[in-house]
């Protein structure tokens, strides 16, 4: 029996604070990943000019220095003795540059420079370890670059080293390089990586085109990688062929729906010359429930997403509902002051069409229509004054073929409302079924109101 290795305890901690701090998109993604192999070969850049030039060199210099300390230190320590000593200094003054500054008004302004001492610190280690004595090093860049060094075994004096081929370094060229060539580079990563993700994005605008409905979507298949000439190929293909099964499925159920009204106009007539007339009456009233079911069918495939927007006035529609079922029962509605709002007019009035006819095949009457305006929205409500529904059923009553039986009738092919919930994604609005607090079922379906600029 084998067991589980137990994942590190700092795992947890790790993976949520790198969710939260992690880039959601590719191009930043990509830009930080190749930003910190950018920074990391920056680093061995530096780490290699600094261990195999720079150091070398330093220590090289400051053997060089110290050789010539010693001779200046023997030297400063023999005057007593030997006046003659002191030609020494002129010697190596002549020779290197280096000399002896005894007028104070002459010695350096010390100030801290922590740049200038990450380079001088090396050299006062080696000088150090060379003399066998502390020594002090300052490093001065104006007016000339020059090197002062004090050592404590010749007292009040400092050595000053000219550094003439300082002057030749050019300190922007430095800057350029230590930090213009990441900016730099960073920024041309980020151009690139935007370049390379665009087709993406492109392809992600145009499926969530054909998610809309909109299956005439189509990409560039003649320019840019191979890669993705061959992803747009592949995605135009797919539109076509669901813009094709789509059209298939439309045209099929019209088909059933042409076909089958033959036979039940046949079956109404026959039914309408029975002798018996309760039976009669029955097999009358389920050919209506048929021909409604199919009607409803083709309303469920033609969802109007091929309709042009408009700029519509929603209690002229409402009207138009209300005039069209007042003959069969009481449409209430009493039009309020409403903005003018964008839709597919068509597609809009057969929902609340569907929504009118629910609440009178399954509710009791009077129906109840009626339109406000809220903050952002524009809210269109069905109320119908029957018994209501179960709460736990409620959310199912929008998926296809569901129907609230335990509280209503089994009448119809249960479309309605996922027909009015397809028109409401289509219009971006939401879809909220809910019991009155007096009693019926009441649907609210709110509609985006256009922003005003």
């Amino acid at each position: 029996m084998t067991t589980a290795t137990p994942e590190p305890i700092y795992r947890g901690w790790f993976d949520r604070i790198w969710s939260k701090i992690k880039p959601k998109s590719a191009v930043w993604r990509t830009t930080l990943v190749i930003s910190i192999v950018l920074v990391v070969s920056q680093y061995l850049s530096l780490a290699f000019f600094w261990w195999n030039l720079y150091l070398p060199e330093m220590r090289q210099h400051a053997h060089y220095v110290a050789v010539n300390l010693s001779l200046l230190r023997n030297a400063e320590q023999q005057v007593l003795e030997n006046p003659q000593a002191l030609e020494m200094h002129e010697w190596i003054k002549r020779s290197t540059g280096i000399e002896v500054i005894r007028n104070p008004d002459e010695f350096p302004s010390l100030k801290d420079k922590p740049f200038a001492e990450f380079f001088t610190q090396e050299l006062e280690e080696q000088l150090r370890r060379e003399l066998h004595e502390p020594i002090d090093v300052y490093f001065e860049f104006k007016p000339t670059p020059r090197l002062w060094m004090y050592i404590p075994s010749m007292k009040d004096v400092w050595i000053r080293e000219p550094l003439v081929f300082f002057a030749q370094y050019n300190p922007f060229i430095i800057i350029a390089w230590v930090i213009g060539v990441p900016i730099l580079a960073i920024i041309a990563i980020v151009t690139l990586v935007r370049q390379l993700n665009r087709p993406l994005k492109r392809l992600e605008l145009a499926a969530r085109r054909v998610a809309k409905g909109q299956h005439a979507t189509m990409l560039e298949t003649q320019r840019g990688p191979s890669e993705i000439r061959a992803v747009n190929t592949a995605f135009n293909q797919m539109t076509h062929d669901i813009q094709q099964a789509a059209k298939d499925r439309t045209v099929m159920l019209a088909g059933i729906s042409h076909d089958l009204r033959t036979p039940l106009t046949r079956l109404r007539l026959t039914a309408e010359m029975m002798s018996d007339k309760d039976l009669a009456e029955g097999m009358i009233l389920d050919i209506q429930d048929m021909d409604a079911i199919l009607d409803q069918f083709i309303s469920f495939m033609r969802d109007g997403s091929d309709e042009p927007l408009e700029l519509t006035d929603i209690n002229a529609v409402l009207a138009e509902v209300a005039a069209q079922f007042s003959q069969q029962t009481t449409v209430s509605f009493q039009p309020e002051p409403l903005p003018d709002i964008i839709i597919r007019r068509m597609a809009i009035k057969r929902m609340i069409g569907n929504l009118v006819n629910n609440a009178l095949r399954y509710g009791q009457a009077p129906i109840d229509l009626s339109a406000l305006e809220g903050r952002q929205e524009l809210v269109i409500k069905v109320r119908d004054h029957g018994l209501g529904i179960d709460e736990a059923k409620l959310p199912e009553l929008m998926q296809p073929f569901v129907r609230g039986e335990a509280a209503r009738t089994t009448q119809g092919s249960g479309l309605g409302l996922a027909i009015v919930a397809r028109i409401v994604r289509m219009h971006k609005g939401s879809l909220v079924i809910c019991n009155h607090p007096e009693g019926g079922l009441e649907v609210s379906v709110s509609l985006p109101l256009p922003k005003i600029v």
